[in-house]
C-alpha cells in the first residue's frame, strides 16, 4: 500500500512586494472552463503547441491534442487568456471509489501507476467515497514557456477546483526537473520514472495528502483562493469569463 510521508521542506515565503508585481503583471488574464466548443479547441491547440515545441508530440494534422480523459466524468480544465490569447491551461482529473464499489471518473496516473493510485484509494477506504485528484496538462503558450507567474496562477485555479471535489489526496505526473517547485508545495515522489501516456518524456508520481495541500494554499497567498475569490470563481461553473486575480 502506498502511504505518504508528512515531514517536508519549509516552503519559502512569498513577499508582498512580489504578491504586487504578480498582481500588477497578471492584471490583464482570464480564466474560464473548457464548456463551450471554442474553449475547448482554444485548449487543445495551446496544448499541441507546448508539447510540440518541447518535442514530445509528433506533428499533427490537426494542431491539437486531445485525449480520453477530457470526456471523463469529474475533469475539468482551465484556460488562461491574456486578452483573446490562450496562454495557459491546466486540467483535473478525478477518480472515486463509490459506497457500492464502483469506480467513476479516472486519472491519467492510472495508466503509469496502477497500483499506486490503487494503493491511495485503499488507503483512503475509511472515508465514504475515497477519492483521487489528479493535477495534469499544465501547459502554457511557448512564447511564455519560463513565465512562472502562470504556473501559480494555473496551481491557484487548480486549487479552487480541488477544493470542490474534496478529494483525500491530490497528485500529479512531473518531469524530473520539476520536482523540486513540487517539493516545495509539500508534494512526495512515490514512484518513477515511467513513460508518461501519450506523450515522449517520463515521469515521476508525486502526491500530497489534503491536509498539507491545504497548508500550503495557506501558507502560499497566491495560491490560496478566499473570501471575494471564491464568489468570483464560483462563476467559472456557470460559463463565465473571470478574472484570474483582483
Amino acid at each position: 500500500m502506498t502511504t505518504l510521508q508528512t515531514k517536508t521542506p519549509v516552503v519559502a515565503p512569498i513577499s508582498r512586494q512580489g504578491q504586487a508585481r504578480r498582481r500588477s503583471d497578471s492584471a490583464q488574464l482570464t480564466a474560464r472552463l473548457a464548456f463551450d466548443r471554442k474553449t475547448k479547441q482554444d485548449c487543445y491547440k495551446l496544448r499541441y503547441l507546448s508539447y510540440f515545441a518541447e518535442g514530445y508530440i509528433e506533428p499533427r494534422r490537426t494542431k491539437a491534442y486531445s485525449d480520453e480523459y477530457d470526456d471523463q466524468p469529474g475533469a475539468q480544465t482551465v484556460v488562461i487568456y491574456k486578452g483573446d490569447r490562450a496562454v495557459a491551461s491546466t486540467r483535473v482529473c478525478v477518480l472515486k471509489r463509490e459506497s457500492d464499489g464502483s469506480m467513476s471518473g479516472g486519472v491519467p496516473a492510472q495508466h503509469m501507476f496502477a497500483e499506486e493510485v490503487e494503493g491511495l484509494l485503499q488507503a483512503g477506504s475509511a472515508t465514504p467515497t475515497p477519492s483521487i485528484v489528479e493535477i495534469n496538462r499544465l501547459v502554457r503558450h511557448p512564447d511564455l514557456a519560463e513565465d512562472k507567474t502562470l504556473v501559480f496562477l494555473l496551481f491557484r485555479l487548480a486549487g479552487y477546483l480541488i477544493l470542490q471535489q474534496n478529494p483525500g489526496v491530490v497528485v500529479s505526473c512531473v518531469r524530473r526537473n520539476h520536482i523540486p517547485f513540487y517539493t516545495r508545495l509539500r508534494f512526495r515522489e512515490l514512484a518513477g520514472a515511467r513513460l508518461y501516456h501519450g506523450l515522449k518524456f517520463s515521469t515521476h508520481l508525486l502526491g500530497c495528502m489534503r491536509e498539507q495541500y491545504d497548508m500550503v494554499r495557506r501558507m502560499v497567498p497566491v495560491l490560496d483562493v478566499k473570501g471575494e475569490g471564491l464568489e468570483r470563481y464560483g462563476r467559472l461553473s456557470q460559463g463565465e469569463t473571470v478574472a484570474v486575480l483582483p
